[in-house]
């Protein structure tokens, strides 16, 4: 029986996994993303991954790499990353792993493939004009057209992350927008709060008034973004991914009540729904090519 591995770079986390015929995952692993020397120090993680995998599960007929940064799909090489991974430009996954283990790999930017996952097997299937966001680390984008990725003229369509810089605080939309973000500004604004995104969102669930405040303030920061996709490109839906997902209708009615405010009046058809498939919608869209 033939397998797929699929392996999403992120820049807190490295996901793995092993898809069978059915397009089902039998196995799914995760490990940190190693600080530092990211073009040297990510290949050896992935190839330790690999080597795991192959050991256990030696007929392997390709591998689905999804990766932070910009990606040029075309020969497989980072042609950009910014500051969430820094000296991952020029990494070229692709071609490191067919050469030492001669399979076949298939690459795309993270979000992107995010996106073709949650259209292939999640909340994004039967739409075919719709933006993907991810909140995580930084803030991602993809837009989806006539059943395709648009990926622009130098593969950079979607890096929404980098939009609404604001010249007053230095900061652009993910410096605000991102989970990173809302998780730095916890424990300024919240006395004695040392513990992670959950139990901030579970607080503000309770009522709690500082956790209730600070996620009002930091959702109304992704509404802005939202407002700007749904002017540019009117999708039918944006589908929200990241682990913040997982916050379902609680995230979406809180984005919900500041989105008005940046529209006009009855302007926006657009749906927000957040990803079905969650941290593992990356790998879902990695092995696409496989199964198409």
């Amino acid at each position: 029986m033939e397998h797929i591995i699929g392996i999403d770079v992120g820049g807190t986390e490295i996901k793995a996994a092993v898809f069978g015929p059915d397009a089902q995952i039998i196995h799914h692993q995760k490990l940190p993303t190693p600080a530092g020397e990211a073009n040297i120090r990510i290949p050896e993680a992935v190839f330790g991954i690999m080597d795991n995998l192959l050991s256990q599960y030696g007929d392997i007929r390709g591998v689905g790499i999804s990766t932070a940064g910009v990606v040029d799909t075309r020969n497989g090489e980072i042609i950009y990353a910014g500051g969430t991974i820094p000296s991952y430009k020029g990494t070229n996954l692709k071609k490191l792993i067919e050469e030492r283990y001669g399979i076949s790999v298939a690459i795309a930017n993270d979000v992107n493939a995010a996106a073709r996952g949650e259209w292939w097997k999640g909340a994004a299937r039967g739409s075919d004009h719709f933006f993907c966001m991810t909140l995580g680390t930084g803030i991602g984008g993809c837009m989806f057209s006539s059943g395709q990725i648009v990926e622009g003229a130098h593969f950079r369509a979607g890096e929404i992350g980098h939009s609404l810089y604001d010249k007053s605080t230095g900061t652009t939309y993910e410096q605000r927008a991102s989970m990173s973000a809302l998780m730095k500004r916890a424990p300024q604004e919240i006395e004695g709060f040392a513990s992670d995104g959950f139990e901030l969102f579970e607080r503000a669930r309770q009522g709690d008034k500082a956790s209730s405040y600070l996620i009002g303030s930091w959702t109304e920061e992704i509404a802005r973004g939202i407002a700007e996709m749904i002017l540019y490109a009117d999708p039918s839906i944006i589908v929200i991914g990241g682990g913040v997902s997982e916050q379902k209708q609680f995230l979406l009615d809180q984005i919900s009540a500041h989105l008005a405010a940046y529209l006009p009046p009855g302007f926006s058809q657009t749906k927000l729904v957040v990803a079905e498939l969650g941290n593992k919608a990356a790998l879902y869209g990695a092995v696409y090519p496989y199964f198409e």
